[in-house]
């Protein structure tokens, strides 16, 4: 596979029907991978994801694909395939079967695959996995998942049993929350020893007056009693930013926590993303930060990253691009998610928007069957409304507008009446 087919070309899709409102979203539809070879930054691997209806994701939400297909560098401008993923989901967007395959050199071979299961208020309540025999699908564990109320108090692990054809208890984890925010607090992990729950961590987790995260406590059990382990803490300045993260180690010798790593973060988008992020080490013995690598970011108008890129810190104390220093790009699509409101387009309420491609002028009939008022409105892809008018009093209304100027495209048309609202997709081409 060439490089340049890596080279995503966004496309903007069609999912509109008049039954709907349109809402701009944008989700993740390729990412890749590039490594610095000591002259220049060469790629090692790239993903890409295919979507359908209103289904979406990015780095920081649950990516919703139904295709994903993952190919490895072999060097010069060659990829080899890799793995292969797929997602199917039911009515009501909820992932139902997940399929991994890995290529074997000369076809696709099935690897894993995990069914997801829910109660009847929506809520995932077991996951089962399985690996692919040659001949069929296999049990290998499943999750099973508890809650109370909205809360997910317990996940237990389960590992199949082909002797007794029967899922046994491997581990679980239990989770607590704060009564007050909701807030979780605390993480226990337990082991099944002979049928019996053993202790084996905990995560203490504590949060700032505004709700964001402070620390996460690390400690494993000794039969006895908890043992610290590990100890993050997060700290922000007045308008909610991160701006560094501290990782700690405990030392029972002196019963203290002891510096380990730490991120500085600076230079926040309105969205609270940062565009610098210095990595440190501590010098125990000479008790000082020493800096080891610098990540820049940018975003886009969404707030999702579309380009890392990683720079060491050298010999001549300058933050430069070295041997095995990382970057990545990535690459999104805008997409219409659908919120169902009442339809102002039946057999006596008429909107028509013509022609589909426009050039110069498009134009808009709406037929009402009874007289009302309504706003129009024109957006870009981004949301960005370019134009938008009143139509008056009436049960008909006619328009002729100009789009000369606009840039060629995908556009939106809402028209919102007393009776509903309408969106229809247009395409300017000049």
């Amino acid at each position: 596979m060439k490089r340049k087919m890596l080279l995503f070309t966004l496309a903007l899709p069609v999912f509109l029907c008049q039954n709907v409102q349109a809402q701009t979203a944008s989700r993740l539809i390729g990412k890749a991978n590039l490594v610095n070879n000591g002259a220049s930054f060469t790629p090692v691997d790239s993903t890409n994801y295919t979507y359908s209806g209103n289904r979406g994701g990015d780095l920081k939400h649950t990516l919703m694909y139904d295709n994903s297909n993952t190919w490895n560098y072999l060097g010069d401008t060659a990829y080899s395939n890799a793995w292969a993923y797929s997602q199917t989901f039911d009515a009501n967007n909820h992932v139902t079967s997940y399929i991994a395959q890995y290529w074997s050199g000369t076809g696709w071979v099935l690897s894993t695959k995990n069914l997801y299961y829910y109660d009847t208020t929506m809520k995932l309540s077991a996951v089962i996995q399985q690996n692919w025999s040659g001949t069929s699908w296999t049990p290998v564990s499943q999750n099973v998942y508890t809650y109370l109320g909205s809360k997910l108090v317990e996940d237990r692990f389960q590992v199949w049993n082909g002797l007794t054809t029967s899922f046994e208890n491997n581990s679980q984890k239990n989770y607590y929350y704060d009564m007050v925010s909701g807030n979780k607090i605390n993480e226990t992990d337990i082991a099944w020893v002979s049928g019996v729950p053993v202790n084996q961590a905990e995560y203490i987790y504590t949060y700032t007056g505004s709700g964001q995260l402070a620390t996460k406590t690390y400690s494993t059990w000794n039969g006895a009693s908890w043992d610290n382990q590990n100890l993050v803490t997060n700290t922000y300045d007045t308008t909610g930013n991160m701006t560094n993260v501290l990782a700690q180690y405990y030392n029972p010798s002196t019963t203290s926590w002891v510096n380990q790593n730490m991120h500085l973060y600076s230079s926040f988008t309105s969205a609270h993303n940062p565009m610098n992020d210095i990595v440190q080490t501590y010098d125990t013995t000479a008790a000082v930060w020493n800096n080891v690598m610098q990540y820049t970011y940018s975003y886009n108008a969404y707030g999702q990253i579309i380009h890392s890129e990683g720079m060491s810190w050298n010999t001549i104390h300058i933050f430069e691009s070295a041997l095995n220093d990382p970057k990545a790009n990535y690459y999104y699509e805008t997409y219409s998610t659908n919120v169902a409101v009442k339809n102002i387009g039946n057999a006596s309420n008429e909107v028509n928007v013509y022609p589909v491609p426009a050039q110069n002028m498009l134009f808009i009939d709406l037929n009402w069957n009874e007289a009302q008022t309504a706003t129009i409105a024109i957006y870009d892809m981004t949301g960005r409304v370019v134009s938008q008018w009143e139509a008056p009093m009436g049960n008909q209304y006619h328009s002729t507008i100009p789009v000369g100027t606009l840039t060629a495209g995908n556009y939106l048309v809402k028209v919102t009446g007393a009776q509903g609202q309408v969106v229809k997709q247009i395409v300017i081409a000049h």
